[in-house]
C-alpha cells in the first residue's frame, strides 16, 4: 500500500494479498491510521447483461470529516454492533431479525473478506434492509440483485438456485450478492471500480477510471453510509 491516505473496506488480514486498497477500515483500537472518506451513494440492483442502466437518486453531499481507522484488530462483539448498525435501515427490523441478518452478515463477510460494516452499509443502501424489495428494474432482495444475474453466479458457485424467489432469502441474497461483488474486484482489480460495477453492471464501467468510478453517486453514496456506520458502531 502506497498511498499514505489508505481507503480500505476490506480486513487488515486480507490486505496484504489482494490489490484493494482506498476505502476505510474499520476503526475499533489503538494501532491507527487516518482516513478521509469522499462520499455518497444511491441504491439499486445489479444489472442483469452487466449494461442496463440503474434507477437514479439524488447525491448526498460528499463527507469531509475524517475518521481514525484501525488495522487489524476486530471488534470484541461484532455481532452486538452489526444489530445496534442495522436500527438504521428504513424498514424498521424487530430485534430477532436484525439479529439473524447480523449473522448472515457477519459470516459472508469474513467468507469473503470484507468488512461486515461495509456490506451492512451496502445492504442498507440497495433495499433499506428489506428482505423482499422489488426494484424498478427487476432486482430484488436485500442487496438487489437481477435473477438472470444471481442465477450465473448461483451455476458457478454452486449456490442452489430454486428461481428468483431464492433472492427473498436474506442468507442466498446476500451470499450470492458477495460472490458477484468479489467477481467484480477481481475483474477490475480497484475497490471503486467494483462497487461501481455492481450498480451499473461491467460493461458500463470498463472503460471508466478509479476516479471516476469514486464520483459516482452510488458509490459515493455507499461509502458515506459506511463512514456514518464506522463512526457510531465499530
Amino acid at each position: 500500500m502506497t498511498n499514505p491516505v489508505l481507503h480500505c473496506y476490506r480486513h487488515a488480514s486480507r490486505l496484504a494479498g489482494r490489490v484493494v486498497r482506498d476505502l476505510p477500515m474499520r476503526p475499533t483500537g489503538p494501532a491507527l491510521l487516518l482516513f478521509v472518506a469522499v462520499v455518497t451513494l444511491a441504491p439499486v440492483g445489479v444489472s442483469g447483461g452487466g449494461d442496463r442502466p440503474q434507477r437514479v437518486v439524488a447525491p448526498a453531499a460528499p463527507a469531509t470529516r475524517e475518521v481514525r481507522a484501525e488495522i487489524g484488530k476486530a471488534p470484541v462483539d461484532p455481532i452486538n454492533s452489526l444489530v445496534s448498525a442495522l436500527t438504521e435501515c428504513s424498514n424498521r427490523l424487530r430485534l430477532r431479525d436484525r439479529e439473524r441478518l447480523a449473522r448472515i452478515i457477519n459470516t459472508e463477510s469474513a467468507e469473503h473478506g470484507y468488512d461486515p460494516l461495509f456490506i451492512t452499509a451496502l445492504v442498507q443502501v440497495e433495499s433499506g434492509c428489506l428482505p423482499t424489495a422489488n426494484g424498478t428494474n427487476g432486482a430484488i432482495g436485500l442487496v438487489q440483485l437481477m435473477p438472470s444475474t444471481a442465477q450465473a453466479v448461483a451455476r458457478r458457485v454452486g449456490v442452489p438456485w430454486r428461481g428468483a424467489r431464492t433472492l427473498t432469502e436474506p442468507a442466498s441474497n446476500i451470499q450470492l450478492g458477495l460472490h458477484y461483488l468479489r467477481e467484480m474486484e477481481e475483474r477490475f482489480n480497484d475497490p471503486y471500480r467494483a462497487v461501481a460495477a455492481y450498480n451499473l453492471g461491467p460493461v458500463r464501467v470498463s472503460h471508466m477510471s478509479s476516479g471516476r468510478a469514486r464520483q459516482t453517486i452510488y458509490v459515493r453514496k455507499v461509502l458515506s453510509r459506511y463512514e456514518r456506520l464506522l463512526a457510531q458502531y465499530a
